[in-house]
């Protein structure tokens, strides 16, 4: 008997001791910090093109009603240039025979237009020069280290191109009203560290007449950069800014209302090569803390908001899982569940390194959709029958949270489980998530969440309603694999995609606080998977 029971007994205690390890408490009445909603911003390469067609028009209506997106940004302002048959970009700048300028805003203001009817602001990219102020005519320097090629100079008349800026930014406020405009931002160029190193002054030179152009326009208009995404260019560049002298005003210093940089969890350039690398959010962390120390150098610039604004798990945004089978979380929950724990780890790094993230802008926007292909493997936030991928229907979870953030204890310190919890004046709404990027697509095992809630009032009821994100919930891509992975939205019945998109609850209780105000409950978490939990007094 004995020889029975006592492995029984360790059992159970072994049982107990992995529930209490999975432990958090919630303080709700002890606010950390506003939950500033930084992650709110997408972005695309051909904005200007898909935006007006009826999927972009779709997405951004979708961006409203959610509130999943505040902020969209993308290249090719100034110029128009056309890859694999897609147009980027729209020809805002020519010269008459005389070389006067011709000014075109017309595309431009429709475009954000359609951004701000819907509650969007746009982050504007005075890039890359028109065809008629291009030194290099029909020639394109490498590029990046990816191979994004584009011609990476300054221009052959600085007046001209310093009166497009002004005229362009003019143009908005007339367009927009100043009030509006105010609340955009502005910068110069995309990822400069495609620049050859000899011409790092120009670029320098034009960041400076950018910030004299725009601000002259009005000084309250936001400005910044570089947008890039090596450190070796940064540094230089802030240099600039802080200690060198400014190519207009001949002063020491140039003006930066934000710092802009570049963080992807892999390379496209490394997919389908050994060894194998898996994105990390540790890799974006990492990424952050070192750009903390690196700006400790320059004491000036304490305080100034910072931009991470292009992400994801790999870039390259025009391969596919046809060519590249490993961007298959480019189509499932795992980019949700990266986010969710990208955002976490953001929100640690302010508040325990007192180094906020300002915006944090996913790369990615409606083109499957535009082209009716379904969950290709690319970026997008849309795949065909205006279906939202699961990235987008992770936006739309975070959409949920509330405005105070609050306090939470973990009772050991997990790489996989994570948890962000707010409140307003009329209810509380955490999210939970169980994700380990190892994992890769498999899902398996479960845990079980045990969470404390303190602070409440006492003996007092409250119904909770819980929207899971797993294999089979809210998920479009799952429910497309289940309908035998249809090419396009020709022919098919959308209804089961349209519900996976809806974010339907899945489980609804009830919670009675003792006579201390608190209350303590489980949650049965698998693994790959998250759950938002919204909690209200119950009338």
């Amino acid at each position: 008997m004995t020889k029975f029971y006592l492995p029984l007994l360790f059992l159970m205690i072994f049982s107990q001791a992995l529930c209490q390890e999975n432990h958090f408490e919630v303080k709700t009445n002890v606010e950390v910090g506003d939950n500033t909603e930084f992650w709110k911003a997408a972005g695309s390469d051909h904005l200007f093109y898909h935006s007006l067609k009826p999927a972009g028009q779709y997405l951004l209506k979708r961006m409203g009603t959610t509130d999943s997106h505040h902020y969209l940004r993308s290249h090719h302002t100034f110029n128009q240039d056309i890859k694999n048959g897609v147009i980027r970009g729209q020809n805002v700048y020519s010269e008459d025979s005389k070389g006067n300028p011709i000014y075109d805003f017309s595309n431009l203001n429709k475009v954000f237009k359609a951004y701000v009817e819907n509650g969007i602001k746009p982050i504007v990219e005075y890039d890359y020069l028109p065809e008629a102020l291009s030194r290099d005519k029909g020639e394109v320097s490498i590029g990046n280290d990816e191979g994004m090629t584009m011609i990476n100079t300054g221009p052959n008349d600085w007046e001209k191109w310093s009166d497009l800026m002004k005229a362009t930014t003019q143009n908005f406020i007339d367009e927009f009203g100043i009030d509006e405009v105010r609340t955009w931002y502005f910068e110069v160029w995309n990822e400069p560290d495609g620049w050859p190193e000899e011409e790092w002054e120009v670029f320098d030179k034009m960041y400076d007449l950018f910030v004299d152009a725009v601000t002259s326009v009005d000084s309250k208009l936001k400005v910044g950069g570089p947008a890039c995404y090596h450190e070796y260019f940064l540094k230089p560049f802030l240099n600039h800014v802080v200690n060198g002298t400014n190519y207009v005003t001949g002063k020491k210093g140039s003006r930066i209302d934000f710092i802009s940089y570049h963080i992807y969890g892999l390379s496209g350039k490394w997919l389908n090569n050994e060894p194998h690398i898996q994105p990390q959010v540790q890799r974006f962390s990492q990424s952050v803390l070192w750009l903390k120390r690196l700006l400790k150098g320059y004491p000036s610039l304490k305080g100034t908001e910072f931009h991470i604004n292009e992400w994801g798990l790999s870039s390259n945004y025009y391969r596919t899982v046809a060519k590249y089978p490993d961007l298959e979380y480019r189509n499932s929950i795992s980019s949700p569940l990266f986010l969710f724990k990208l955002v976490d780890a953001l929100y640690q790094i302010e508040d325990h390194y007192n180094f906020p993230t300002s915006l944090l802008l996913y790369w990615g926007f409606s083109w499957e959709a535009d082209e009716d292909e379904f969950f290709t493997g690319k970026r997008e936030l849309l795949t065909a029958g205006n279906t939202p991928k699961p990235i987008q229907t992770g936006f739309e979870m975070l959409a949920q949270l509330q405005p105070k953030r609050l306090k939470v204890l973990r009772s050991k310190k997990s790489s996989r489980l994570g948890m962000i919890a707010t409140r307003s004046e009329e209810k509380m709404v955490f999210l939970l998530y169980n994700y380990e990027e190892s994992d890769g697509e498999q899902v398996y095992g479960n845990d079980i969440i045990n969470i404390q809630l303190s602070g409440l009032e006492n003996k007092f009821s409250y119904k909770v309603e819980s929207i899971a994100l797993d294999e089979k919930s809210n998920n479009t891509y799952q429910s497309w694999v289940t309908m035998g992975r249809p090419k396009n939205s020709k022919s098919i019945d959308l209804a089961p995609l349209k519900t996976a998109a809806t974010l339907d609850a899945t489980q609804h209780f009830e919670l009675q606080t003792n006579a201390g105000g608190e209350v303590n409950f489980d949650i049965n978490l698998k693994h790959r998977s998250a759950q938002i939990l919204v909690i209200h007094p119950k009338n």
